[in-house]
């Protein structure tokens, strides 16, 4: 028996973990009170945190960026799974944290920022998007 079909069988398709849901939500979370913040307080999306390229789209537009993605590979990771949506959000999601990490990393910004996006959540989605690729 091939390791796919026994992967097949067992369920053990790595979109199946629940913990990828849980992201997603957090994320999504996360988002909506960040365009909240922002929305309420100019200050709350500075270029000495995220750096001058963050700054040439308004924060608003970062707040979509993270809650459309994160909706969309939480829909698309739902009993059946819809790998394309999966696919779609999750290279939507490697696209942002890159673009904001290299921001906070290279145009002036706090490089925690940048180091978390780049070593955390950019290999993350890359997975993700790997994985809904694939055939399982």
């Amino acid at each position: 028996m091939s390791p796919k079909v026994l992967r097949r069988v067992l369920k053990m398709d790595y979109l199946s973990q629940p913990v990828l849901g849980h992201i997603q939500l957090g994320l999504f979370t996360v988002g909506a009170l960040f365009w909240v913040q922002a929305s309420l307080q100019d200050e709350a999306f500075s270029e000495a945190l995220y750096g001058s390229f963050a700054l040439t789209f308004p924060a608003e537009a970062w707040a979509a960026a993270m809650m459309a993605p994160a909706a969309m590979v939480w829909i698309g990771l739902r009993h059946p799974v819809k790998r394309w949506m999966v696919a779609v959000g999750s290279l939507m999601q490697t696209i942002q944290f890159i673009a904001l990490g290299y921001s906070s990393l290279y145009t002036g910004g706090e490089p925690i920022i940048g180091i978390f996006c780049i070593v955390l959540f950019a290999p993350l989605y890359s997975r993700i998007l790997g994985e809904a690729l694939i055939d399982p």
